[in-house]
């Protein structure tokens, strides 16, 4: 039995262990936390460290310990992952407004202006889709109001977000270099 389970199964007698088991340093913690068990019981198979903890209170209590001694390195190895995540987003966040700063510089009007252009069409299916169609709809019940899934109201929100709310930036702010294309 791979360890992920059979550290899950022990988190009912350690709760705290549930929280560790998340990310790429899952299989790091699973292997501590069996680690831990297979001392606490002497048995040297994680499934029978686990069936040992679950008959035996005692064993359990132990293991209750062993963890709470183990606690902070534990939450250290689950902190290391948060840590690398915030990392990555940190550096996905600065490659994206590199991205956004050079298309805005760029000399093509096809380059500067595509997001803006997106931004006009999420408007214009906004108000067809909520506005337009329901309206016509009550005129005439044959008009189908399309039903558009949320993740792609989110794709293009979240795309028309970030360029208004660098383009706006720019026009509130006299300092920022403008060429005054938009």
């Amino acid at each position: 039995m791979p360890l992920i389970p059979i550290a899950m199964a022990l988190a009912q007698f350690a709760p705290m262990i549930a929280g560790w088991l998340g990310g790429s340093k899952a299989e790091n913690v699973a292997q501590k936390v069996v680690g831990v068990a297979q001392a606490v019981t002497g048995q040297s198979a994680p499934d029978a460290a686990l069936a040992a903890i679950q008959s035996d209170p005692n064993l359990a209590m132990q293991f209750q310990k062993a963890v709470l001694d183990q606690q902070v390195e534990l939450a250290k190895l689950s902190q290391e992952e948060a840590i690398a995540q915030i990392n990555a987003d940190v550096t996905n966040t600065q490659t994206i407004n590199k991205t956004m700063q050079a298309e805005a510089a760029a000399d093509h009007w096809p380059t500067y202006s595509w997001r803006p252009f997106v931004g006009f069409c999420f408007a214009i299916a906004w108000i067809g889709d909520y506005l337009a169609l329901p309206i016509l709809h009550g005129y005439n019940p044959a008009i189908i109001v399309p039903t558009i899934p949320p993740e792609a109201w989110m794709a293009v929100g979240a795309v028309l977000g970030v360029a208004s709310y660098f383009r706006g930036r720019m026009q509130a702010t006299p300092n920022i270099p403008s060429d005054n294309r938009g």
